[in-house]
């Protein structure tokens, strides 16, 4: 899966930890994911598979290391989005 690029949907958190570090694993609302940009493969294109546009989104560097592992990090199994599961799944 090359040609995906995977987002964090991030909900606002004023939640901080020691020395003014905010808990950025608590503010993962949902995992996207994006067709990669053509021009830029490290870059995702304009909008995610499930319609939503990428501009706020914040990159995730996961990429799967073997055939058949999921397109999102492991570690967020109940954030993936549904709709862009759905869309990669029928491409």
């Amino acid at each position: 899966m090359r040609d995906v690029v995977v987002l964090l949907e991030l909900e606002p958190s004023t939640e901080v930890l020691d020395n003014g570090e905010v808990d950025v694993g608590a503010r993962i609302r949902w995992v996207h994911a994006a067709p990669a940009d053509p021009q830029d493969p490290e870059r995702p294109a304009g909008t995610t598979f499930c319609g939503l546009a990428t501009g706020d989104l914040e990159p995730e560097p996961y990429r799967p290391a073997a055939p058949g592992d999921t397109w999102y990090p492991p570690s967020q199994t109940t954030r993936h989005c549904l709709d862009c599961d759905t869309a990669l799944a029928t491409r």
